[in-house]
């Protein structure tokens, strides 16, 4: 489950790599693995869905933020913004970017909230669903 403080910028973490093909998870400056470094130059289609939960009780509800950052720098006409109601504290956000990439190159998702009770929830397997993980990432070549 990744965690923000309302109104701060973060970028998605990510752990696990099922397979992996000149895509990597890398590190930022801070040792988190939040960036996905390209080995091979190419238009890469970046899909993503991450599950929004409102932890927090009554009043309105709780907005998140996405966009697409590459190689340090905020893409323009990137972000949208996701409700997550307090009457349904879930939302799942599911989109996907094209973007032109050189050999070297990384990206981040990166998040904001205006609530820190709204997190990306990962949850244990729990008989009979299995685990949900906080973000699923898929990145291929479109070449």
């Amino acid at each position: 489950t990744q965690t923000l403080a309302a109104n701060t910028v973060g970028a998605w973490k990510y752990e696990v790599t099922d397979f992996s093909n000149g895509v990597t998870i890398t590190n930022d400056g801070s040792s988190n693995p939040t960036n996905i470094t390209i080995a091979n130059a190419g238009k890469y289609n970046i899909q993503f869905s991450t599950q929004y939960h409102n932890t927090g009780g009554g009043g309105s509800g709780k907005q998140v933020t996405i966009w697409l950052r590459k190689n340090g720098t905020d893409e323009p006409w990137s972000a949208t913004h996701v409700n997550v109601d307090t009457n349904t504290p879930y939302a799942v956000a599911a989109w996907n970017f094209v973007e032109a990439m050189n050999a070297g190159d990384y990206f981040e998702l990166m998040w904001s909230t205006d609530d820190t009770a709204c997190q990306i929830l990962a949850s244990p397997a729990a008989a009979p669903v299995p685990a949900i993980p906080s973000v699923i990432l898929t990145v291929t070549d479109n070449l």
